[in-house]
């Protein structure tokens, strides 16, 4: 009766200050806030209450969505929004290809690493080799064009909704649902469904942010037939899938849908943040998703592809050159750096597409230093600097920085090493952490690929100083070996006494027996180096373009 009595009470203000207020702004915001207070009460059953109040129905529907969307997100954390980024990768990739004809299959199976590699391996000369990579190329951006038409964009827009479902399988239902029910405990062994007395009201202005946070998930999510078979295409990518689970998912699916679309209905919970704001105009805030997943798959693919490239390139180079290798060091292996060598390099390429790029010419030029520089060439070229006879001050100017410069790098490698010990630069010990927890799924290829940067950086500048070096010895080495033949020798007066002396004799023989070894060094070292075009036999001279003609003679035994 009373109940009766303040509604007619009620309805005869409304009239009244309708027909004298109608104009009034305060007037029609409160006639909108009733109109969606009118609409929620239509709601069955009932989730909100006038008095800013969330019903127990409320808490049951959240209830019922945790509850039949475990399975979903079940198969969306082992696939597209895994947390491992390398499973995540591994079936945004698969989702995309699936939409690939048979024939493109294939193209694509054509431009894996092992694909590529056998192929060129057929290859007869090192420009055949180039000529194939090239083609490669060629045919990957033009396979990777396919990915511009409209399909992938519409398979792109299908893989953004994965990830709005993967949202709301994600949502923190327990401190939500504490609110209705602060001894609920969620678990897989909860039923289904419980009744609505399990839940009690709750004041919605306690709760704004889970409203808010729920809103900003439900608003995207709209579960098509498309939807559902997308996730049964990911579970059927996992083991153990059956028809049978193709079908629950889909009916969960479903239910999961007309929860959203007929209990929930999508406008009410924007009606209810309205009347508790009282605020007819209020609105949440709305982001545009950055999710590119279709360019994040071309990116990646082309950054794998790259990738291989470098490495076959590299490969195939070093094979051209081996011949020379063996003959100027022997058959034997090179002795690794430590910290920047083949093992590390390998662990980094299998998880990663970068890589230690100098690993080959930082071994050549340390074994060339240490087998044939320091062991054998320095006693006789350091006697040059401290007893020769210059004839030409600057020509022993120029000399003397050639030599520091070349005497300088057995320190500048070792100083390289350095950098890879546990307080240097390119920490090994860091290198190999973060080459585990990518190996765990966790995102760290940047902070690996700063690290390798910096290596390649200190690696390509010591090869490059280096190798110049060398060649500026070489060219002034092969002047005075022909210099010393003449009857009074041009560039250094004495040297001739100096060649035979007991301390420089053994010395000066290797240096002079090893022109073609120190000449196909340098061959090899052209690969990975620029040293200049000037004329031999002065300061700063480049190699020859060809190794001498004694090229093939035997390599003289090493101690």
């Amino acid at each position: 009766m009373f109940n009766f009595i303040n509604t007619l009470i009620t309805s005869i203000k409304d009239f009244f200050e309708g027909l004298f207020f109608s104009s009034s702004p305060e007037y029609q915001k409160r006639r909108q806030l009733k109109g969606y207070a009118a609409e929620l009460k239509k709601l069955n059953p009932p989730l909100y209450h006038t008095g800013k109040i969330l019903l127990p129905a409320f808490g049951s529907l959240l209830y019922q969505l945790y509850h039949f969307l475990q399975p979903v997100k079940a198969i969306l954390d082992k696939t597209v929004n895994s947390p491992d980024i390398r499973a995540a990768e591994k079936y945004q990739n698969l989702f995309f290809e699936a939409i690939l004809s048979e024939e493109q299959v294939k193209q694509r199976k054509n431009f894996t690493f092992q694909a590529r590699k056998l192929l060129l391996s057929r290859c007869k000369t090192y420009q055949e080799t180039e000529h194939k990579l090239q083609e490669q190329i060629h045919d990957f951006k033009s396979f990777m064009h396919l990915f511009a038409a409209s399909a992938f964009k519409t398979r792109e827009q299908e893989m953004i909704k994965l990830f709005y479902l993967s949202d709301l399988c994600d949502f923190d239902y327990a401190s939500f649902l504490k609110r209705f029910n602060n001894n609920l405990q969620l678990s897989a062994a909860t039923p289904a469904s419980i009744s609505q007395d399990n839940f009690e009201e709750v004041y919605a202005g306690d709760v704004i942010k889970n409203l808010l946070d729920f809103q900003f998930i439900v608003r995207h999510v709209a579960i098509t037939q498309t939807t559902v078979d997308n996730v049964v295409f990911l579970a059927r990518s996992i083991e153990n899938f059956t028809d049978e689970t193709g079908v629950k998912l889909e009916k969960t699916l479903n239910t999961v849908e007309n929860i959203l679309a007929n209990r929930l209905k999508r406008t009410s919970i924007p009606k209810m943040l309205k009347l508790i704001k009282e605020d007819p105009d209020f609105e949440e805030k709305i982001t545009v998703s950055e999710s590119k997943p279709l360019q994040e798959y071309v990116d990646r693919m082309s950054e794998n592809f790259q990738a291989d490239s470098k490495r076959l390139l590299k490969i195939t180079k070093e094979n051209n050159i081996t011949g020379l290798i063996e003959k100027c060091f022997g058959t034997g292996s090179l002795k690794p750096l430590d910290g920047y060598n083949d093992t590390v390099n390998d662990a980094i390429q299998h998880l990663s597409t970068v890589s230690f790029d100098w690993v080959k010419p930082m071994q050549l030029l340390k074994a060339f230093t240490e087998m044939y520089f320091e062991t054998h060439y320095k006693t006789f070229l350091k006697s040059l600097l401290i007893e020769g006879f210059f004839a030409n001050k600057q020509i022993e100017g120029q000399y003397a920085a050639i030599y520091r410069s070349c005497e300088m790098l057995s320190n500048k490698i070792k100083n390289f090493e350095e950098l890879f010990k546990p307080k240097g630069q390119c920490n090994l010990i860091e290198i190999q952490g973060y080459v585990a927890e990518i190996e765990k799924g966790k995102d760290m290829k940047k902070q690996l690929q700063k690290i390798v940067e910096i290596a390649n950086m200190q690696a390509k500048a010591v090869v490059q100083t280096g190798s110049k070096a060398y060649a500026d010895l070489y060219a002034f080495t092969e002047h005075l070996l022909e210099d010393i033949k003449a009857p009074t020798p041009e560039l250094i007066t004495n040297i001739k006494a100096l060649a035979v002396s007991s301390k420089n004799k053994e010395s000066f023989t290797r240096l002079e027996q090893d022109r073609h070894i120190f000449a196909m060094f340098l061959e090899i070292m052209k690969n990975y180096a620029v040293f200049g075009s000037l004329e031999k036999g002065k300061p700063n001279a480049s190699v020859p373009t060809a190794v001498p003609n004694d090229v093939s003679a035997e390599r003289p035994a090493q101690k």
